[in-house]
C-alpha cells in the first residue's frame, strides 16, 4: 500500500511541475562552497505529510533526517543554503526566513517521490533515480545516495523558525 500510495504521489508531483524544468542539481545546483542544494520550480499541487528531524549535511550534500533514514530533499525554488558565520548550514525560504539550520531539528511538510526501502517491495532504486534524474534534467551526484538514504522527499510547505 505504501509504494501505491508513493507512486501515486510522485506521478501527481511529476505531473504538476514538468512543465517547467528544474533547476541544474547534478553539477550544477552546487553553490560556491560546494553545496549539494537541489530545488525544483513550485507546483499546483504539494503533498502534505509531516517531516520532523535535522537538517544534516555530509560530504556537501544537504539531506535531512538521521542515519539509517537520511534523503534527499528537492526544496522549492527561491529557497537557499549558506553556511553563517559559526559554518552551520541555514536553508532560507524565499522570502529569507530562516526555514532549518544543520543539526537542529525542524518540521516541514512534503512527501516523497522516490522511496528506496524496503528493497524488494518498492521499485529498484536505479530505476527510481532514472525517473527521478530524468525528470531534473541531471543526476543527484552519486556521494548525495548511499546505503542509508531512504529517499528523495519533495519539501512542501514550511515555516519560517
Amino acid at each position: 500500500m505504501r509504494r501505491l500510495v508513493g507512486t501515486v504521489l510522485a506521478a501527481a508531483l511529476l505531473a504538476t511541475c514538468a512543465e517547467a524544468p528544474p533547476r541544474d542539481p547534478g553539477a550544477g545546483g552546487e553553490h560556491p562552497d560546494d553545496l549539494v542544494f537541489v530545488t525544483v520550480p513550485v507546483g499546483n499541487a504539494t503533498m502534505d505529510a509531516l517531516f520532523r528531524g535535522p537538517l544534516v549535511v555530509r560530504e556537501g550534500c544537504v539531506l535531512i533526517g538521521e542515519a539509517p533514514d537520511l534523503s534527499v530533499p528537492l526544496w522549492p525554488e527561491g529557497f537557499t543554503a549558506a553556511r553563517d558565520d559559526a559554518g552551520r548550514v541555514v536553508v532560507r525560504d524565499a522570502d529569507g526566513g530562516t526555514v532549518a539550520t544543520e543539526g537542529a531539528t525542524f518540521e516541514m511538510g512534503g512527501g516523497y517521490v522516490a522511496e528506496f526501502e524496503p528493497r524488494g517491495l518498492v521499485e529498484p532504486t536505479q530505476d527510481q533515480l532514472r525517473d527521478l534524474e530524468e525528470w531534473l534534467g541531471n543526476p543527484i551526484p552519486a556521494r548525495c545516495l548511499g546505503p542509508d538514504i531512504y529517499g528523495v522527499w519533495s519539501v512542501g510547505e514550511t515555516s519560517a523558525a
